[in-house]
């Protein structure tokens, strides 16, 4: 019984996930040299449906309990070079579910990004990230805020120079996902690919729509050295933005991601995700 509530925290945690996680939020353009960098990344959901392993959809079965979840990723990232930055992540969120509540800190997230193309000249720009997840949310948090495991992350973050109005990323990481922290509890949760392709195309110096493909595959859990039989997940959203840009050092990006349900597979999932993206820099 204990190991299934593992497995159930571990789904609704990626539940609260709205497109990559956030370390692929960023370009492969890096900060200056002490420069700041700042980042709100405010979402919104409500699993509507959950993965039926039968029949190979995705299904509101009878009793289902949504679980709500409004969450926001704070980033702050510092740039001690100019081809070496930090990152530090600080997830924040509330969850209900029935009469079930929770709000707090998630999983700590630190990453740092090197440059290896930076010449606006070239083609493309690249960036190698490495980085990983603390433990830090609450065990008792029901419903999870987190699945309180240390993971490490290899990433690669490019993306095109700008050809007249259009500009194109690419993103991908592999996460190599830990075990749970709790005594006598032998849970390894399954490593994870994620991925993130996205197009924008400035209409304005101050307005730039944007679409996105973006998701996840993660493999199977494994309790005591032992698979887990449909533990494994998948989801792949596609996404609309309007990045707005109002000064030199503030955007603000609406977003909205609907699921692709007939690729994705596991877990349960909401019929849409919101979000509300807040970046500034300093200087």
């Amino acid at each position: 019984m204990k190991r299934l509530t593992v497995v159930m925290f571990l789904l609704l945690a990626t539940a609260g996930s709205v497109m990559a996680t956030s370390f692929l939020g960023r370009s492969a353009t890096l900060n200056k040299q002490y420069q700041f960098f700042g980042w709100a990344n405010f979402g919104y959901n409500q699993t509507a449906v959950s993965y039926n392993w039968q029949s190979g959809k995705y299904e509101a079965p009878e009793g289902f309990l949504a679980t709500q979840t409004v969450a926001c990723d704070l980033t702050l990232a510092f740039g001690l070079t100019c081809d070496f930055d930090i990152d530090v992540v600080v997830p924040v969120a509330m969850k209900q579910k029935d009469t079930l509540k929770s709000s707090g800190l998630g999983d700590l997230m630190v990453y740092g990004r090197y440059g290896i193309l930076q010449d606006p000249e070239k083609p493309l720009k690249v960036a190698l990230l490495l980085g990983a997840n603390l433990p830090t949310a609450s065990k008792t948090a029901n419903p999870a805020l987190g699945d309180r495991t240390t993971d490490v992350a290899f990433g690669l973050s490019m993306n095109t120079k700008k050809y007249g109005r259009f500009l194109g990323y690419i993103r991908a990481a592999y996460w190599f996902n830990g075990r749970t922290p709790d005594a006598g509890d032998d849970t390894k949760v399954g490593d994870m690919f994620e991925y993130l392709l996205c197009g924008d195309y400035a209409v304005s110096k101050t307005l730039t729509p944007e679409l996105a493909l973006s998701g996840y595959i993660r493999d199977q859990t494994v309790w005591g050295g032992t698979w887990k039989p449909q533990s494994q997940g998948s989801l792949h959203l596609v996404s609309l933005l309007l990045w707005w840009k109002p000064t030199a050092t503030l955007s603000i990006r609406p977003k909205v991601s609907v699921p692709l349900t007939f690729i994705s597979e596991g877990g349960t999932i909401a019929n849409w995700y919101g979000g509300l993206d807040v970046w500034f820099s300093v200087p």
